[in-house]
């Protein structure tokens, strides 16, 4: 992205702050990923696609809790005055890009190495859970339109 250490220096996104808001970040993913497990074996245990079972499993859950998780960073992790709709719109395209990429990884992981779906759950949750991170903050919800950046000025 062009400008983006600009951007960065600009709102004031030190190591300390970045620490401070993925940690916010990781103890409201502790609900949004409890929700998506329970829907993924739920999803599973449904066996919406007999040939790819876990990976149907994974897709779906994750477009579903992929709008969930939406609404629970906007509402609790980032203090953001960005339109939700907008902030909706541009978490589509991040979190799609990462289903296309992460329903491949647990395809790998499921029915070529044969690690146990859960597992397999977890690796993926947790692997791709930092880009998601990123991607959110800076495209659904850019930090120059926090409450406090605004205050701030």
């Amino acid at each position: 992205m062009p400008g983006m250490r600009e951007r960065i220096e600009d709102v004031g996104w030190t190591y300390g702050v970045m620490l401070r808001e993925f940690m916010k970040f990781n103890v409201t993913g502790t609900f949004n990923s409890a929700f998506a497990l329970v829907l993924y074996e739920v999803l599973y245990w449904v066996d919406l696609w007999p040939a790819h079972t876990a990976v149907a499993a994974w897709a779906v859950s994750s477009a579903i809790g992929n709008v969930e998780a939406h609404y629970m960073h906007y509402r609790f992790t980032f203090d953001s005055t960005f339109n939700y709709l907008t902030s909706m719109n541009r978490a589509f395209w991040t979190y799609s890009g990462q289903l296309v990429v992460t329903t491949s990884f647990h395809y790998v992981m499921v029915e070529i190495v044969h690690l146990h779906h859960t597992l397999a759950w977890f690796v993926n949750t947790c692997v791709f859970g930092y880009l998601n991170f990123l991607l959110i903050r800076w495209i659904a919800f850019p930090p120059e339109l926090d409450r406090g950046h605004i205050e701030m000025q």
